[in-house]
C-alpha cells in the first residue's frame, strides 16, 4: 500500500466503531440528556455566565486534539511506521475540521468564531477578548475545573510512550463518538428555547465523520480491544459526565436565590 496514495478515515474492521461502543457504560450520554432536560429551568440571565464556562470547556477541545496527537507522535520510536502515519491523518482530520480546514472544501468559519456568534445570539453580549477570572462565576470555574482534568489524563505520567499513545487514541474517540448524540440534545434543547446556532448545528453535521476518522485511527494503530483503549474510552467518559452533572447542578443553584424569595415572600 502507498503512503502517498492512502487517504484518511480508510474502511476499518467491520463493527470497529461497534465494538468500541460496546465498551461504553452510558454515563455521558445520561449526564448529557439530564442537563438539556434541565436547561428550559436555567433563568436567561444566567444564560451568558453558563455559555462562557461552556465556551471556555470546549475551546480546551483543541489543546485536547493537540496533545492526542503529540503523544501519538512521541511514539516514534516504539510504534510502526506506517500505522503511525495513519493513525496521525485521522487525528488530524477533525483537529482541523474545528478550524474550517476540510479536504476538498473552501475554508470553512472555525468552531470558535461558530461559538462566539451563538453566544451573542444567546445571551445578547459580546464575547469577551480574553476569559476573565472565574472568581465569581462558578461555570466558568467548573469549565476550567474540567478541561484540567481532561488535559491531565492524557498527559498522564504513568504510562510509557506507547501505552500512552493508544490511551490517547481511546480518549480520542470517545471524544468525537459520544459527542454525535452530545450535540444532537444540545441542538435540541436550544431550538426549543428559540436559539439556533450555526455552531451547533457544525457540530450535528460533522461528528459523525470524526468519529469514523477516530475508529479508523485506532484500527490502524492497535486492537479496538486493547484494554489501553478502553481505559481511555471511559476516562473521557467519566470526564465528560463530571462536566454535564456539574452544569445540571449549577442550574439548581442559579434557581436557588428565585425559591428563597418565593418562600420568603409567602
Amino acid at each position: 500500500m502507498s503512503l502517498t496514495n492512502h487517504e484518511p478515515n480508510t474502511p476499518t474492521a467491520p463493527g470497529g466503531g461497534e465494538r468500541l461502543a460496546a465498551h461504553l457504560r452510558g454515563k455521558a450520554a445520561a449526564a448529557i440528556g439530564q442537563f438539556c432536560r434541565r436547561l428550559p429551568e436555567m433563568p436567561k440571565s444566567a444564560y451568558p455566565d453558563a455559555l462562557l464556562g461552556m465556551g471556555y470547556f470546549c475551546e480546551s477541545f483543541d489543546l485536547m486534539f493537540a496533545v492526542i496527537a503529540a503523544n501519538v507522535q512521541a511514539a516514534q520510536d516504539d510504534s510502526d511506521y506506517e500505522a503511525r502515519y495513519l493513525a496521525m491523518q485521522n487525528v488530524l482530520r477533525p483537529f482541523a475540521s474545528e478550524f474550517g480546514i476540510e479536504p476538498d472544501r473552501p475554508l470553512l468559519g472555525p468552531h470558535r468564531k461558530l461559538f462566539t456568534e451563538f453566544y451573542r445570539k444567546a445571551s445578547g453580549k459580546p464575547w469577551p477578548a480574553r476569559y476573565p477570572s472565574d472568581q465569581g462565576n462558578p461555570w466558568l470555574e467548573r469549565g476550567r475545573f474540567w478541561s484540567g482534568r481532561m488535559l491531565a489524563n492524557l498527559q498522564r505520567t504513568d504510562l510509557a510512550a506507547l501505552d500512552k499513545a493508544k490511551y490517547n487514541l481511546g480518549y480520542h474517540w470517545a471524544v468525537e463518538f459520544v459527542s454525535i448524540g452530545e450535540f444532537v440534545e444540545l441542538n435540541a434543547a436550544w431550538e426549543r428555547l428559540g436559539v439556533r446556532s450555526a455552531w451547533l448545528g457544525a457540530h450535528c453535521e460533522v461528528e459523525p465523520e470524526h468519529a469514523s476518522c477516530a475508529t479508523a485511527a485506532i484500527t490502524s494503530f492497535t486492537s479496538v480491544d486493547d484494554p489501553l483503549v478502553i481505559r481511555g474510552i471511559r476516562d473521557h467518559e467519566d470526564d465528560l459526565a463530571g462536566f454535564y452533572t456539574d452544569f445540571a447542578g449549577l442550574i439548581d443553584r442559579e434557581n436557588a436565590p428565585r425559591v428563597a424569595h418565593v418562600v420568603a415572600g409567602r
